[in-house]
């Protein structure tokens, strides 16, 4: 059987740490990287996962040699979920003059910080999908875009066959980009027969969506989008239980952890769907790199007793591709030789698929990186249903 640090060091190769060979042991002064984190507030589920992330994150890379011989640190400062509380942080960090942090988002977290960020940095690799970082700026973003994500989630919807479509959407950023992205999926020539019947909004606080369930049920829809990330989405499943909706429900691959599923479990619909990311579904993976990667991250949570879902995925290559800039750059890389290293960055082979940034997307994976998932209450997991991209 294999101990903790083996995993943890076939895992750091696995994953694409792939610059000059680590050091056998660490010492000296920690290398610290700060991270923004929803410890608490709305976004708390998603914080307790990148919280374990970073602490199995720290294992790993401290096992196979920390960063130059130095031993990596994560510091985690807790944005409360709140845009106002995230821009103090970060504009702390730009006085420390740090040369990279991490935005646990979610997006509103990170929109309130972008734009001092930017053009003159420090990087900002942001675990939120759902922004959309100019090519070349200091700004990433994890995970397939949303903008993907809605392709795959429509594509699927087209093959099984289900073509009159209702929307709902939280009135957040979120759930408004979402929206958007979706009308431009709808665009698409393949997509030509699909349409959507109903659209409903309902505000991220609101105690109740029945009124707005209640509308789709009336509009012969024959699935559901429902575009919003947290708690809002326990809000439109005690609306569909309420009124007694039973159509299909597709939502983002954020709302895969297992924190809320366990929430909902008396509210649950018969077929909730996901615009999962390929990782969260290793069973559906083919061998080779990709599998051996996602089997080594799966070996390296087991280590630490914890079952990883859509929070540790979001945490885990976008902090790995920084320690892969900092294993080549060294300990004193600055801003801008970070987010070039980054930006030229190409065949990196994560845990969701292989990285290329060349297209200038600022995230490096698109639509291939996702499928379809579907929560499976027996199993107490999620079980593809689908292809990459959507397809059946």
């Amino acid at each position: 059987m294999k101990t903790a640090a083996s995993v943890f060091c076939t895992l750091a190769l696995l994953v694409g740490l792939r610059g000059p060979s680590p050091a056998a042991s660490v010492a000296g002064p920690p290398y610290e990287i700060n991270v923004l984190v929803p410890l608490t507030g709305g976004g708390a589920f998603l914080g307790k996962s990148y919280t374990e992330s970073f602490r199995a994150l720290e294992i790993a890379v401290n096992a196979s040699g920390g960063i130059q011989g130095h031993p990596l640190k994560f510091i985690l400062n807790d944005t409360q979920t709140s845009p106002q509380t995230g821009l103090q942080i970060v504009n702390g960090l730009i006085a420390k003059h740090v040369a990279l942090f991490i935005d646990g988002g979610p997006s509103t977290v990170c929109l309130s910080t972008v734009p001092i960020v930017l053009k003159s940095g420090p990087v900002d690799y942001c675990l939120s999908p759902v922004i959309h970082p100019p090519a070349g700026s200091f700004v990433f973003s994890s995970s397939v875009s949303n903008a993907d994500q809605a392709k795959t989630g429509v594509r699927y919807l087209r093959e099984r066959g289900w073509t009159r479509i209702a929307m709902i959407t939280s009135t957040d950023s979120t759930g408004e980009d979402y929206e958007r992205q979706t009308d431009a999926a709808l665009q698409l020539p393949e997509n030509k027969n699909v349409q959507i019947v109903d659209r409903q909004h309902f505000n991220p606080t609101d105690v109740s969506a029945a009124a707005q369930i209640a509308h789709i049920k009336a509009s012969g829809a024959q699935a559901v989008l429902a575009w919003t990330t947290g708690t809002p989405l326990g809000t439109v499943l005690r609306g569909v239980k309420d009124v007694g909706l039973e159509l299909p429900l597709e939502t983002a691959a954020s709302n895969m952890t297992y924190a809320q599923m366990a929430a909902y479990a008396n509210i649950m619909p018969k077929e909730l769907y996901f615009t999962a990311l390929l990782a969260i579904t290793p069973g559906g993976t083919r061998k080779g790199p990709l599998h051996d990667a996602q089997a080594a991250y799966d070996s390296a949570f087991k280590a630490i007793n914890v079952r990883p879902d859509e929070g540790h995925i979001l945490a885990w290559d976008p902090s790995m591709i920084l320690v892969d800039a900092l294993r080549h750059l060294g300990t004193n890389a600055t801003a801008e030789q970070i987010r070039n290293y980054v930006v030229h960055l190409h065949g990196w082979v994560g845990i969701n698929g292989v990285y290329d940034f060349g297209a200038g997307d600022q995230r490096g994976i698109n639509d291939n990186a996702s499928a379809i998932a579907r929560w499976d209450e027996t199993k107490g997991t999620w079980v593809r249903v689908s292809k990459p991209r959507g397809f059946l």
